[in-house]
């Protein structure tokens, strides 16, 4: 490991990957190909108000996706130190900027912005898994 790098950074990315990585698509992992294409269904936007909405239940409240991702980063260095996570923060984001349509539930605005949703799902699930892979390699 780098001599100048957190010692806890593999602590930290191992708690992202299953508070934020594991959760930001729980349930809309399930849905196939069709729902994110065809019509905008009920089901999905529940999915997504779910994941991104109540990503972390606590016994103060759910927490939002970028809430969570704050919790575990507010205190790392700007720009943040891991390519990984400068990858998850911009995919956080274009989640972040639909929380008006989530919480409103406007299936139009929410079915716009299906491809942008599942690909930051993604990217943040597969970023949080390198990241995690890489320090445990470099440990």
């Amino acid at each position: 490991m780098s001599p100048d790098r957190d010692p806890s950074l593999l602590e930290r990315a191992a708690a992202l990957k299953h508070d934020l990585g594991k959760y930001v698509a729980w349930r809309c992992a399930n849905f196939d190909d069709d729902a994110w294409t065809g019509p905008m269904t009920d089901a999905l936007v529940e999915a997504l108000q779910a994941d991104l909405l109540r990503t972390r239940e606590t016994p103060q409240g759910d927490l939002t996706a970028w809430e969570v991702f704050e919790a575990h980063t507010a205190d790392l260095p700007a720009p943040l130190p891991e390519p990984e996570l400068r990858t998850v923060a911009a995919a956080v984001q274009v989640l972040r900027e639909q929380e008006p349509a989530l919480r409103a539930g406007d299936r139009g605005r929410l079915a716009a912005a299906r491809p942008a949703l599942r690909q930051a799902q993604h990217e943040i699930r597969s970023a949080l898994r390198d990241l995690h892979r890489r320090l445990m390699r470099e440990g």
